[in-house]
């Protein structure tokens, strides 16, 4: 499998920096403490990867379609092997850097939860690696969007809206200058704003009017929006609040089957999320049980009396019946 730092190495400029500290160390046992080192560097190389494709498309640059591609296999093969760890990264990660560049984690973000819907609805790997391809590149309309208003740190006028409300046509026009994109990448581009019940944009399609892959993306993306801050809203959503939005606010936005997927693979106790327990005791999500979503593998922060317990103390939910999560915790609150 290519390794993205040997992509990047050839191509690196002054923009990537080492950012240490951008995850907090959420497990003791040494093994699992090195796999996640390993792909917490990885997901930075993705998004590096992707801000240095992005960086090509904007200087009018032809960008090959195996540098997508590449990245695309990777995101496509760690999920198959183990979801949890690179899931519980999208969870963690807002951005990396400046606060403008944004754009570059949401679409990593994004592509690595609609991968992980594919994957849940029975995809083949290339049919995976094409919806991952297809959510890299859904908001590169951004590009042509003035920073002014990508960056407004408030509400956009209605004037400001509209203009980047282009930016799904934008998108269309820049994926010329990726070579052999294929033709599900320009679908999901134009469509992943469109809404099954007409009330999306552009061109406001109904159900079936609307590819598979777009309405994948279509939730993938609003639930990474709505998890993480932006320039508009510093706030975040926590994963369980974000899921009952999607299901009680917007369900007759998404289709219903999508919603089905996406409620089976999408835990609103994620890897990464804190949870308080029946017991007094505070925790961290450390793996999603996929027969029972709602009683995760728990690491023990703090213990009853707000002390972080002595040894490393993992509750396994779906094997201990008498202990449940009360509420799902804002770490920022913590």
């Amino acid at each position: 499998m290519v390794k993205l730092s040997e992509i990047i190495r050839k191509s690196t400029g002054p923009r990537y920096q080492e950012r240490p500290g951008l995850i907090s160390e959420a497990f003791d046992i040494k093994k699992q403490k090195e796999s996640l080192a390993e792909l917490k560097k990885t997901y930075e190389d993705m998004v590096l990867h992707l801000m240095l494709i992005m960086d090509e498309i904007k200087e009018g640059k032809t960008v090959a379609d195996r540098k997508i591609g590449s990245l695309a296999e990777i995101i496509t093969d760690i999920l198959r092997a183990d979801n949890n760890m690179l899931l519980s990264l999208v969870h963690i990660f807002s951005y990396l850097g400046k606060q403008e560049d944004f754009l570059y984690a949401h679409s990593v973000n994004a592509s690595i939860l609609a991968t992980n819907l594919g994957l849940a609805s029975g995809y083949s790997r290339s049919e995976l690696i094409n919806l991952c391809v297809s959510s890299l590149v859904h908001d590169i309309g951004y590009l042509k969007l003035s920073q002014e208003t990508i960056n407004k740190p408030s509400k956009l006028t209605k004037d400001e809206y509209n203009q980047v409300k282009k930016h799904t046509i934008y998108g269309v026009e820049l994926l010329s200058q990726i070579e052999g994109m294929p033709e599900c990448a320009a679908e999901v581009v134009h469509q992943h704003h469109e809404r099954v019940d007409g009330s999306g944009y552009p061109d406001r399609r109904r159900g079936d009017e609307i590819s598979e892959y777009s309405k994948i993306v279509a939730i993938a993306e609003v639930y990474e929006a709505i998890t993480h801050p932006r320039p508009y809203r510093r706030e975040k959503i926590i994963p369980y609040q974000a899921v009952k939005t999607i299901v009680q606010e917007e369900k007759n936005s998404f289709a219903p089957e999508i919603i089905k997927v996406f409620l089976n693979s999408v835990s609103p106790y994620p890897p990464g999320s804190f949870v308080l327990l029946n017991s007094g005791a505070i925790g961290r999500v450390i793996s999603v049980n996929k027969s029972l979503p709602l009683r995760p593998i728990v690491e023990i922060f703090f213990d009853a009396s707000g002390k972080p317990p002595e040894e490393p103390m993992r509750i396994d939910l779906s094997k201990a019946p008498v202990v449940n999560i009360d509420k799902a915790l804002d770490e920022d609150d913590l």
